[in-house]
Formats: structure tokens, C-alpha cells, sequence
């Protein structure tokens, strides 16, 4: 299966470039529905709570793919899939955390976000409060993420912390790419992060089998 999902994964960033559509259309959310179904039958038992929304954030997601990817912009009803992707899996994380500390870690990552947001502001136009309301979901899903490894800081959490800053640069350069300056290469990053945060989510329950 994950030769499968690999192959799928260069056969669309590959067809980002060369085409042909029906490919580049066919390609894009079969990662995710396959990483899901990957979690959906792996024996974890440990923590069902972690599995059930990792596996819940990885379908969703893929719905937001089918948005972001039609002939007809469809950005605020993929963006809203994605928030709601980044709530499920910030709330599998949060599932793992005994003690929400460092204080400081979830101050940091706001003041990061704002920042970051106020940069992107003059760009956004009408789109502003959905990309706010975006930027909320994938802070809370970093930041326990990251609460989780400390809280117990094995390979697992720091694969799931790992995915989660991936998945913010994958973010980031989707961002710019769109409300700031294009360039030729910038959806084959964004794509490359996306499925690489998307694994790592995946591997943090499958490997804990």
C-alpha cells in the first residue's frame, strides 16, 4: 500500500507540470483516502481517540483537495475543509496531552501567526477572516502537537510534531503563491509538504501498532 500512495504522490506532482488533467484530477486526493484507510485498520489500540480524528483530518482533507483542485475556484469551501482537517487532527493530538504546559510555546506560536497573518493581510481581500479562521485551526494543531512531545517525547509525537510544522510551510508557501507572488515550482513544494506531513501524521498511529 504505501508504494501505492508514493507513486500516486510523484504521479501528481509530476502532473502538476506535464499533464494531463484527468490525471492531475485523478492523483490529487487518493493519498489521503488511502492514508486514512491506513489508520482506519491499523490494530492501534493504545489510543482510539488519537486514531479516529488522525483518520477523520486525513478524509477531510481530502475533501478539501477535491475543492482546491476544480476548474471553478472553490478556495473558501476547500479552505473551510482544511480548518476543519486542522481542528480533527489538533484535537487527536490534544487527545494525548496530560499536562497542558509550556505556557509560553502556545504564546509564541499566536504572536508567530499573527504576525505572519498581518504580513498577508493587504493581499487577502475578501478572503481575510477565512484565512484568519484557518490560521486559528492549524496553530492549535501545531501547538499540540508539539505539547504532545513534550509531554512525551518519543519518536511518535515527534513524527506528529514534525508533520505539523511541515504541513504549516506546505501552508505558507500555498499562501504566497496565491495572494503574494507565483512562481513556476511553488505548487510541487506545497504538494511535497502537504503528502510528507500527511505520512507523518499516518505513521504515528500505524508505527504505534
Amino acid at each position: 500500500m504505501w508504494l501505492v500512495i508514493l507513486t500516486l504522490c510523484l504521479v501528481h506532482i509530476y502532473s502538476i507540470s506535464h499533464g494531463p488533467r484527468w490525471l492531475f484530477y485523478s492523483t490529487k486526493p487518493l493519498p489521503a483516502v488511502l492514508l486514512a484507510s491506513l489508520v482506519i485498520y491499523s490494530p492501534a489500540t493504545d489510543y482510539p481517540t488519537y486514531s479516529i480524528f488522525i483518520a477523520l483530518g486525513l478524509m477531510i482533507s481530502s475533501i478539501g483537495d477535491i475543492f482546491l483542485m476544480l476548474p471553478k475556484d472553490r478556495f473558501r469551501a476547500g479552505l473551510v475543509s482544511f480548518l476543519i482537517a486542522q481542528f480533527s487532527f489538533g484535537y487527536a493530538f490534544l487527545s494525548k496531552i496530560e499536562q497542558f504546559s509550556p505556557l509560553w510555546l502556545t504564546v509564541l506560536l499566536i504572536a508567530v501567526g499573527v504576525i505572519v497573518f498581518l504580513m498577508l493581510l493587504p493581499s487577502l481581500g475578501d478572503d481575510r477572516w477565512f484565512i484568519a479562521g484557518y490560521f486559528v485551526s492549524i496553530l492549535f494543531m501545531a501547538n499540540n502537537a508539539t505539547i504532545a512531545w513534550l509531554n512525551q517525547p518519543n519518536p511518535l509525537a515527534a513524527m506528529a510534531m514534525i508533520g505539523a510544522f511541515i504541513f504549516i510551510m506546505s501552508d505558507l508557501v500555498l499562501a504566497v503563491d496565491r495572494f503574494r507572488a507565483s512562481s513556476a515550482f511553488s505548487r510541487h513544494v506545497v504538494m511535497f509538504t502537504y503528502y510528507t506531513a500527511q505520512a507523518l501524521f499516518a505513521l504515528s498511529v500505524i508505527w504505534a501498532a
